[in-house]
């Protein structure tokens, strides 16, 4: 039986739960895994082989932290360590206004920001600033389990990490590649769009860029999965795909409240 090696951080929309769901619609004899928004890794991490992969996110700060988990894991580890003793609100909004020279330090802080600043959350603003305020925990969470920072770390080395727009990404797909896609979600109302973890957000103008490159990836003979939320208008956008239901609970939720289950897409290509 195979070790689970489980994501190394908190991230909204992360797929770990909806794994059991998901892997019936994803194909088993491909070649190389290709996802241009990797987010919190829960799928790549699931894969029962060690395949070559090629991972991308337009979160320059997601990748620096795969990219130091991948060479360095006991030291970032060692920094991390030193990070929980530091442990304090002045501490979280100090290192929040950093700027890390030093990559050891500027990986860990993505991590510690994610692990104890509010909920959970991971939000850029217009200035390409992380803005979500201190989580208010009287002590430090976890940062990190070091088992599973080395398992995290074997599964990186088959992979090839980039830090480009999407498109790119998408462009390099063909035969014998299994693409998918985890982009931010289309709003399932006014009040409801989320899509800061970069700078940029994402429009609907960005999910039909995104769908007409994944038709491009299929042309060449890639096989594509795409994740996006049960709206009208992704119904329409992926209406000539197979189009799975999926049921979703809202892990991260400023209201108690509006935890409960949703539908999500799963288009299938």
């Amino acid at each position: 039986m195979a070790i689970k090696v489980r994501p190394i951080l908190k991230w909204a929309g992360g797929k770990s739960g909806l794994l059991s769901q998901m892997w019936p619609h994803f194909p088993v004899d491909f070649e190389r895994y290709v996802e241009p928004f990797i987010g919190g890794a829960a799928v790549f991490l699931s894969l029962p082989e060690l395949k070559p992969a090629l991972l991308n996110d337009s979160n320059g700060e997601l990748i620096h932290l795969y990219c130091t988990v991948r060479d360095h894991p006991r030291e970032l580890a060692a920094v991390l360590t030193e990070f929980t003793l530091l442990y304090s609100e002045d501490f979280f909004y100090a290192l929040r206004d950093e700027k890390p020279e030093d990559a050891l330090r500027r990986a860990a802080r993505t991590i510690f920001l994610n692990k104890t600043g509010f909920n959970g959350l991971y939000r850029m603003n217009s200035r390409e600033q992380f803005n979500v305020p201190f989580g208010k925990r009287p002590k430090c969470p976890a940062l990190f389990n070091l088992e599973n920072f080395l398992r995290v770390a074997e599964k990186l080395k088959s992979a090839t990490l980039s830090h480009a727009d999407f498109e790119v990404v998408l462009d390099q797909a063909g035969p014998g590649d299994f693409v998918y896609c985890d982009p931010p979600y289309a709003p399932v109302s006014k009040t409801a769009s989320f899509t800061s973890y970069t700078h940029r957000g994402f429009s609907l103008d960005e999910q039909a860029r995104l769908k007409q490159a994944a038709d491009r990836a299929r042309s060449r003979g890639a096989r594509v999965v795409v994740s996006n939320s049960w709206t009208e208008e992704m119904l329409k956008l992926y209406g000539d795909w197979k189009i799975v239901e999926i049921q979703a609970r809202r892990a991260i939720n400023s209201d108690g409240g509006g935890r409960g289950k949703v539908s999500e897409l799963l288009a299938v290509g």
